[in-house]
């Protein structure tokens, strides 16, 4: 039996391999017999080019091996946490989500795609792009070291202030100039989860803090289009789709705009929804096929939001559309 499976690990490409152990429900019960048996063919083997080719397998096959089990891990670590976490702590350990990381999500995802348990699969979708958007937001925020900088230098000075109401004006302040920055969200979202986790941080120290990053989050939030967050609403409706045509009616309903720190009242005219929704389903399109990290992984992460998000898009063309 071994001999069969070290066969197929031998015919197959080694970039196949990881598709080979995320899929497999055997492996754990299978690697350590794979990896003995494989050790004693190169012990009596006696061809010296087989016995170092072999040798070799085995190295690589092991060290796969371990890759997979800290990409099972590392799953787990993100899902024994809060959402309000996973900003910081994908900033804490962007290193270890590579591309890899998001192929073995990928594999398990299809896997589960097969079986009937499709609370695991919506489970595993959503949590893989989360994970995937976390990164791509984490990669464009520290592209510009000078920028970093300052987020940390502005960071500090939000925690100088005197009191909460003092803090709130100054995080609105720097929204109103534009100076809200994504990279200032890493620092507060990295800061947030450290004392957080912490258990030598006192509750009030805790309790600034969370307000800083909620308050901070809140706020950039309402700093997006207009359609943008109509559209995240219309997503969240879970339900039949004439609930959603329901609240679509009230979105393109012209009115007073309200916002709130609880309620939202926004509208748009349908074109501007559609050409958002366009605009996101091309740049998804657009990244199916290549090999990157927005490319192969996001490309297979979030189908289902993007069927919903066209589900949406018909809605509008059948009921609101000239």
């Amino acid at each position: 039996m071994f001999d069969r499976l070290i066969d197929i690990f031998d015919k197959r490409e080694e970039k196949d391999w990881i598709g080979l152990l995320a899929s497999s429900a055997k492996w754990n019960e299978l690697s350590e017999g794979t990896f003995n048996r494989i050790k004693t063919r190169v012990q009596t083997c006696e061809d010296p080019d087989e016995e170092l080719r072999l040798g070799k397998l085995r190295r690589k096959l092991m060290a796969l091996d371990e890759r997979v089990k800290s990409y099972g891990e590392l799953l787990d670590e993100a899902r024994e946490r809060d959402e309000e976490m996973w900003e910081g702590f994908v900033a804490t350990n962007r290193a270890r989500l590579t591309v890899e990381f998001f192929q073995f999500l990928r594999f398990k995802l299809e896997v589960l795609s097969q079986g009937d348990d499709d609370a695991a699969k919506e489970a595993l979708a959503k949590d893989a792009a989360r994970l995937l958007s976390l990164c791509d937001a984490y990669d464009q925020a520290v592209k510009d070291q000078e920028l970093l900088d300052q987020a940390t230098g502005t960071f500090q000075e939000l925690l100088q202030v005197e009191s909460l109401d003092q803090m709130n004006a100054k995080i609105d302040e720097l929204a109103s100039e534009n100076n809200l920055s994504p990279a200032l969200m890493l620092t507060a979202a990295k800061a947030y989860m450290s004392v957080k986790e912490s258990p030598y941080t006192s509750e009030e120290v805790k309790d600034v803090m969370a307000h800083l990053y909620f308050k901070m989050k809140d706020t950039m939030g309402r700093q997006q289009p207009k359609e943008v967050r109509i559209l995240k609403y219309i997503l969240s409706i879970d339900g039949n789709p004439q609930d959603q045509r329901n609240a679509l009616e009230e979105a393109f309903t012209p009115g007073p705009e309200i916002e709130e720190p609880d309620t939202d009242l926004l509208w748009c005219e349908p074109a501007a929804l559609l050409k958002t929704i366009d605009v996101v389903v091309d740049a998804y399109r657009s990244s199916t096929g290549k090999q990157s990290l927005s490319g192969d992984a996001a490309a297979m992460m979030s189908p289902e939001i993007i069927d919903r998000m066209l589900a949406v898009r018909e809605l509008i063309v059948a009921h609101f559309s000239d």
